[in-house]
């Protein structure tokens, strides 16, 4: 940095309204709307969009003290501490937007999620019909119940769930990805191996996608195109510690336990205290 350019910056600073606003609106004309004031609404969402969480939730709560119906406001706040993990908040501020306005659709999604995680399935379940209720077509909340009943073994409501979202998005890589690891589950490798690959040309940078394309290849002894997938899934996402156990495991099936050390060695120097990785090690020794 040169310091008479960090000079110059510093004794072009304004001092007072006056001398700011001369320098937000360089040129002539008169303000009649009395002053400038911040947007915290645009500046919450701006923060929220680029992962200052903390901040966002700040600008957010302005909102809220200032206009204590804004629907909007809660949810944004319920959404960023859903994506913190923060259970008990998200619920609170998503309870608010529901009850300010309760044909909102993205609200009753995002509870759902909220009880998913906490454990609370029939409720997870009764807030994602409400979403649909109110939006038959909104695919996030298709793809949302149709996971849900996955987990829980409702195969022919899932498939049925999964197979709407791919008929209103096609292209979505995740309604591909869905449909493709329910195929999996039910062992029909032929349908599912072809969804994974659709999911992962429609987004090259899906490390599930990959990850679970390279356990199917791996599953039907196709250890070259596995490892391929797997590596592909290191390389997208570097902390995503399942790729580096798989490929390790293909390597052992293989017998070349030399690659199997390196790749556990590779992600133990990323995480050191992985177990799994340290019992692999361990027994390569």
């Amino acid at each position: 940095m040169e310091t008479k350019k960090l000079k110059e910056d510093l004794s072009a600073l304004p001092r007072n309204d006056e001398e700011r606003l001369q320098k937000a609106l360089p040129f002539p004309g008169t303000l009649h709307q009395g002053r400038f004031r911040r947007n915290d609404f645009t500046y919450g969402v701006a923060l929220f969009q680029r992962g200052y969480l903390d901040q966002a939730a700040a600008s957010f709560k302005q909102v809220v003290a200032a206009k204590p119906t804004d629907p909007e406001a809660y949810y944004n706040l319920g959404t960023l501490y859903l994506r913190k993990n923060s259970l008990r908040d998200a619920r609170i501020y998503l309870e608010q937007t529901v009850k300010l306005r309760p044909e909102y659709p993205e609200a009753w999604n995002n509870l759902a999620m909220v009880a998913a995680q906490d454990g609370r399935q029939d409720e997870a379940i009764r807030d994602f019909k409400r979403s649909l209720s109110i939006r038959p077509d909104y695919v996030t909340a298709l793809l949302n119940l149709g996971n849900l009943y996955r987990r829980q073994g409702i195969s022919d409501d899932a498939e049925q769930l999964f197979r709407r979202a791919l008929e209103l998005e096609p292209e979505n890589p995740e309604s591909n990805y869905s449909l493709g690891m329910l195929f999996a589950r039910q062992e029909n490798f032929s349908d599912a191996r072809e969804l994974l690959e659709k999911a992962v040309r429609l987004r090259p940078n899906y490390p599930e996608a990959l990850n679970n394309l390279g356990i199917l290849l791996t599953r039907q002894n196709r250890t070259s195109e596995a490892e391929e997938k797997f590596k592909a899934c290191i390389a997208v996402a570097p902390n995503y510690d399942q790729a580096y156990l798989n490929l390790a495991r293909v390597y052992m099936l293989r017998q070349e336990k030399e690659k199997a050390r390196e790749i556990l060695l590779a992600l133990l120097k990323l995480q050191p205290q992985h177990k799994l990785a340290q019992q692999a090690l361990e027994m390569l020794n």
